[in-house]
């Protein structure tokens, strides 16, 4: 799904995975897949495939993303299972990710790799804020 839909998983999924040896004391409760707008239709088609329906969709304004180039989130789930569908406004799924309110969660799996953007910070449990969404939101 996330080579055809040209998709990543970010958020707190994506951190997790890079923080396995540290032992987290946390778990994800969800999955967040990032995806270019033009790809929403393949995205819920593959995913309605799989058993997943949407329960939500949520505006810009709601999940604080107002400075960014997130458009809009669906949720969707599988018995216990939820995924956040988080589109892009832009042609690639990584934009709105390095808008993220922190350096913490600037992060991204795809289907070969596992990206960090500060991973001497977040490997020492450290991060930054981003001030940009305090400026321009």
């Amino acid at each position: 799904i996330l080579r055809t839909c040209e998709a990543v998983i970010s958020g707190s999924t994506a951190l997790h995975l890079l923080l396995l040896e540290c032992r987290t004391p946390w778990k994800p409760t969800d999955l967040d897949i990032y995806v270019p707008q033009h790809n929403l239709t393949l995205i819920q088609n593959r995913l309605k495939v799989e058993g997943y329906t949407t329960i939500d969709e949520l505006a810009v304004n709601k999940v604080g993303y107002h400075y960014s180039h997130v458009s809009h989130v669906l949720v969707v789930s599988k018995d216990q299972r939820k995924i956040n569908i988080v589109m892009s406004r832009t042609a690639t799924a990584l934009s709105p990710i390095f808008q993220f309110h922190s350096t913490a969660i600037m992060n991204f799996v795809s289907t070969n790799t596992i990206f960090c953007s500060y991973l001497t910070l977040t490997l020492r449990s450290l991060s930054m804020v981003n001030a940009g969404p305090l400026y321009y939101s």
